[in-house]
């Protein structure tokens, strides 16, 4: 029996590079059985542009923020597995065909991969070097071991690297794969540019720190 595999964005404001992101999820060799977008109460035209497409499932909500969102998105997949994309990144055509080979081939219970920064620089793509992916742009992950570790949290920044914390500390196994398979996009109103989310790293660092003593009690 194949396995089902959701995919998960949470959109705030996204019309600019919505559609780029929304296509390469749509252009996988091995198709999300899956694709839920939890519009977090954009005023511009993302809506419209999810309108475009059909075989999405679109949740419309009140601005509640990017981990409540997520969470939203979750609660409602039903596939096997999990997969997360930002509004404004990209995909590998082969995401979801070699980590889910990946996983199944190691017995592993997340897979991750490389990603690559780019930003358009004078109409050209540019590049930087590969490096191993973060939570939501990298990770793929068995439904049922993600609900093991838990939603995530939704009152700090960078929620994603206190959950891998906890999965790492709950003994869940991950595997990494050398490809390159998701370019994240740096642009001017990136959630984490700027003083602010660097600022809240401090609590993210502090919760961190009490978690792992939590565990090691």
């Amino acid at each position: 029996m194949n396995k089902k595999i959701t995919t998960v964005m949470a959109v705030y404001n996204g019309e600019e590079y919505l559609a780029e992101a929304i296509e390469s999820v749509l252009a996988q060799t091995h198709p999300s059985d899956e694709i839920i977008i939890i519009n977090d109460g954009s005023t511009d035209g993302t809506l419209d542009i999810l309108n475009n497409y059909p075989e999405l499932k679109v949740q419309t909500n009140a601005n509640q923020g990017l981990w409540k969102s997520l969470n939203h998105g979750i609660s409602m997949a039903t596939g096997d597995y999990l997969t997360f994309i930002d509004s404004d990144d990209l995909w590998h055509k082969d995401k979801n065909k070699l980590q889910l080979q990946h996983m199944q081939n190691l017995n592993c219970d997340m897979s991750f991969c490389h990603l690559q920064n780019f930003a358009s620089v004078d109409g050209k793509i540019a590049y930087t070097e590969k490096q191993v992916g973060t939570m939501q742009l990298g990770l793929f992950i068995e439904k049922s071991k993600f609900m093991k570790v838990g939603y995530f949290g939704t009152s700090l920044v960078a929620e994603a690297m206190i959950w891998f914390q906890k999965a790492r500390l709950m003994g869940l196994r991950e595997c990494y794969l050398d490809d390159v398979l998701a370019y994240r996009r740096c642009h001017a109103t990136n959630m984490t540019r700027g003083s602010t989310f660097n600022d809240g790293l401090v609590d993210v660092a502090r919760e961190l720190i009490r978690q792992r003593k939590l565990f090691n009690k």
